[in-house]
């Protein structure tokens, strides 16, 4: 395959048009088309341009050597601390190290207005799932009843807003006291299906919707992320 046949290759993979790469070089269509005819081939700025445009690596494009893949986009880390400002696309939601306090009627609503440890999160991100900034909050995960798909010490991100049981779906749920993050599953006659992921040791529990009033149970919010740091 030639470098012309290489180029054709990727816009068509990208949906891509000659306009495309004219636009992306600065050259004129009558340069673009003789490229891709293989009449003419690039010069050296030029090929890098293109190969950012369909997001390749200039060398295989040019050489057919190497990897095709695409260029993964990478995301300078910055540092911070409490006085860093907030990006534009910013917003610090609560974070609790510890979420059983939330157990009890209106208690969680105090200890969001007083927790002071906060995560800084996207806007984006919450816009993007509907969730809104009063409703965000991240709480640190205890026990292995939900591993591997939560292990112990894992953040855990809470949507407030959405407490209507979608079955199959992780909560932050409380009974009898005591809070859990478990699936859900509807059950008929107002009953609830709780299921841990660690099924063996931590066998499923169903409540009818009697028994769901006599143990309290409460439905506190979705968790819709879950994050690891993993310890040497």
């Amino acid at each position: 395959m030639f470098l012309h046949e290489r180029i054709q290759q990727k816009l068509d993979e990208k949906n891509l048009k000659q306009a495309d790469i004219a636009r992306a070089t600065g050259k004129s269509s009558a340069a673009v088309t003789k490229w891709l005819r293989g009449e003419n081939v690039p010069k050296t700025e030029a090929l890098k341009q293109i190969a950012k445009l369909l997001n390749v690596d200039d060398e295989w494009l040019l050489t057919g050597k190497g990897s095709s893949s695409a260029i993964p986009n990478l995301t300078p880390i910055t540092t911070w601390d409490d006085d860093t400002p907030l990006d534009e696309d910013e917003v610090e939601i609560p974070f609790f190290k510890d979420f059983s306090f939330a157990c009890g009627s209106g208690a969680i609503n105090d200890h969001i207005a007083n927790e002071k440890r906060k995560l800084r999160i996207s806007k984006a991100t919450l816009r993007n799932l509907s969730i809104t900034k009063g409703n965000a909050v991240a709480a640190t995960a205890s026990g292995d009843s939900m591993s591997p798909t939560i292990q112990d010490g894992d953040t855990i991100h809470i949507d407030l807003g959405r407490t209507e049981i979608k079955d199959g779906r992780i909560f932050v749920i409380c009974i009898g006291g005591l809070h859990y993050a478990k699936r859900l599953y509807n059950m008929p006659f107002g009953g609830v299906r709780i299921v841990s992921d660690n099924s063996a040791e931590f066998p499923e529990q169903v409540l009818t919707a009697a028994e769901r009033i006599e143990q309290d149970f409460q439905i506190y919010g979705w968790v819709w992320q879950i994050t690891r740091i993993e310890k040497w």
